[in-house]
């Protein structure tokens, strides 16, 4: 069992120096969460991935839903916090597997896991990490080697192509000022 396709986005927007702390979805100050334009962005990703109507559902709807989870080596929540409302509004209207057990450096392990699963998958994760991850992905096809620190607005797709991959870029729009430039 292989997964069809393996989407890839960063986490949602943090706070800036200038903007200080961010927060929980209680409002309560937190350096590791997102800011309010990241809880915005989390909020609308849970209709882009899952949309209402139902001739784009299939391609982005995601089966499996993997989040770095917060540890020792990185207190992050946002990653989990960016996929919380979709994975809440999947819980309503199927079943979905969700995965936040592995860390942000734990990239053989996930994707080893990523591999395993069937149908769409979707990884939310650390924008300097995410290039890395595509090398553990069999016959990988050539990515940017680094994703942009100011880049919250585009989706990494990997369609299954016979034994290798296709690779393609998805501007989300979904917020003003996302951008339909692909990252370079």
């Amino acid at each position: 069992m292989r997964p069809d396709r393996i989407m890839f986005i960063r986490h949602a927007e943090k706070p800036t120096p200038d903007e200080g702390i961010g927060i929980e979805a209680d409002g309560k100050p937190d350096a590791e969460s997102l800011c309010v334009r990241g809880w915005q962005r989390a909020g609308a990703l849970a209709r882009f991935f899952c949309p209402i109507e139902k001739a784009h559902a299939a391609q982005l709807k995601p089966a499996t839903v993997f989040a770095a989870g917060a540890g020792p080596s990185s207190k992050s929540k946002r990653s989990m916090q960016t996929v919380t409302p979709l994975v809440s509004l999947l819980r309503v209207a199927s079943q979905v597997d969700y995965v936040d057990t592995y860390l942000k450096d734990d990239g053989r392990a996930l994707m080893t896991d990523v591999l395993t699963r069937a149908g769409v998958v979707l990884i939310a994760w650390e924008h300097k990490v995410l290039p890395p991850l595509i090398g553990h992905l069999p016959r990988a096809p050539t990515v940017p080697a680094a994703w942009p620190d100011d880049r919250f607005d585009v989706v990494w797709i990997f369609d299954r192509a016979g034994e290798s991959w296709s690779f393609s870029q998805l501007p989300q729009l979904l917020l003003a000022g996302d951008s339909t430039t692909p990252i370079g």
